[in-house]
């Protein structure tokens, strides 16, 4: 993992924010697998499992940085906010329906992210599925914005994936059916921006605009790659 140095009450303020389209999007996927039991390891500040217990999951975050906890227990319930470390996670075999991690591999060695993809297989029950988001090391937004490119802006980011490497490691940890599109919400509305200009569109280009992005196969070439797979 990076210098935990950097893992401060500074940093996690600044990241103590939710994406709506991207939670919205992930409760989608799991209420059509009929999925009840998650855990988001990496939780940071708990805006997540905060969002899925009040969609009616049962969700629980873990983090191993105080800070973070700190921060989490704040907006959710005793025992939803655990410290625990990513690769030796406090839970029994088959204990969970969906393991989430969200921007958290991009901070692992990775020996480490490898020993997690071992430890959430362990976890989930049998049929449970694994749900991940990271830089995409193929957009092409990182070779034109070069040395600015979103994903360099953070110095705890040290190990990068694109479909392909990511799938490899899924598939040698004993996952399968892994996918990079997803359905959209219903509610089509562009979560991430709060431009007035946005919130203006019509419904049905916000639709076109979400599926291209989400569901299509250009969602292979967005700066950010969102990966499931079941056990």
């Amino acid at each position: 993992m990076a210098n935990k140095n950097y893992y401060n009450n500074k940093y996690f303020r600044q990241r103590d924010n939710l994406d709506l389209l991207m939670a919205e999007t992930l409760s989608t996927f799991a209420r059509e697998r009929n999925i009840k039991t998650v855990l988001d390891v990496g939780c940071g500040t708990g805006q997540l499992v905060k969002f899925l217990n009040n969609r009616k999951f049962k969700a629980v975050g873990c983090d191993s940085q105080n800070e973070a906890i700190k921060i989490a227990e704040k907006i959710n319930n005793p025992g939803q906010i655990i410290k625990a470390d990513i690769n030796k996670l406090p839970f029994k075999k088959g204990s969970f329906d969906l393991v989430c991690a969200i921007s958290v591999i991009e901070h692992l060695k990775k020996s480490e992210t490898e020993e997690f993809i071992k430890e959430a297989n362990r976890i989930l029950k049998k049929k449970g599925y694994i749900f991940l988001i990271t830089p995409n090391f193929n957009s092409p937004f990182r070779p034109l914005s070069g040395k600015k490119w979103f994903a360099y802006s953070d110095p705890t980011h040290i190990n990068f994936f694109d479909s392909n490497t990511i799938s490899h490691l899924l598939e040698k940890n004993g996952f399968k059916n892994v996918s990079f599109r997803f359905n959209a919400p219903i509610n089509t509305r562009l979560y991430w921006y709060n431009q007035a200009i946005l919130k203006r569109l019509p419904a049905i280009l916000i639709k076109i605009i979400n599926y291209i992005l989400i569901s299509s196969p250009l969602a292979l070439y967005r700066d950010s790659i969102w990966i499931s797979a079941e056990k």
